[in-house]
């Protein structure tokens, strides 16, 4: 395996290990599961499917890599449009009562808006890595298909 794709693959099981911490452990104030998970079939399907696309990109399918890498930047894009674009725009309020009000952030409060957490704030920069690293290692084993199947000609 190419060393660009074990990079993909260890920041996809990093991003997958983090994921499953913050919404299995009470790690108070970093998160808050006082009120319960209340997403743990989700949590499961998501563990489910982070390991699959591991697993692509372990096979080095081209296409099956960016299929999984597709699924990672739809996941990143939401996390932009609930944390970031509320954050910086406002289009959305909390109140004190929000299910994320007493997690640590070290952004600073603008009105009632959502402010990101450290939690939520760590999971995208792990999603950035992933998505990073996995359009090199998709680069890389694409262009590595592509001569391999040039010098067959």
């Amino acid at each position: 395996m190419r060393k660009s794709t074990v990079i993909a693959v260890t920041c996809q099981l990093l991003a997958a290990g983090y994921l499953q911490l913050v919404e299995w452990v009470d790690l108070f104030p970093w998160n808050d599961l006082s009120k319960g998970n209340a997403q743990e079939i989700m949590d499961f399907w998501l563990l489910g499917g982070q390991v699959l696309v591991a697993v692509w990109f372990a096979w080095q399918k081209p296409w099956l890599m960016c299929l999984g890498w597709t699924g990672y930047a739809v996941w990143f894009y939401l996390q932009i449009v609930s944390w970031w674009q509320p954050y910086l725009f406002g289009n959305r309020v909390v109140g004190p009562n929000w299910y994320f009000a007493k997690t640590y952030k070290f952004l600073p409060q603008i009105g009632q808006r959502p402010t990101p957490d450290a939690e939520h704030v760590v999971l995208q920069i792990l999603l950035l890595a992933v998505l990073v690293s996995g359009a090199i290692a998709i680069w890389k084993t694409w262009t590595a298909a592509r001569q391999r199947f040039q010098a067959a000609d």
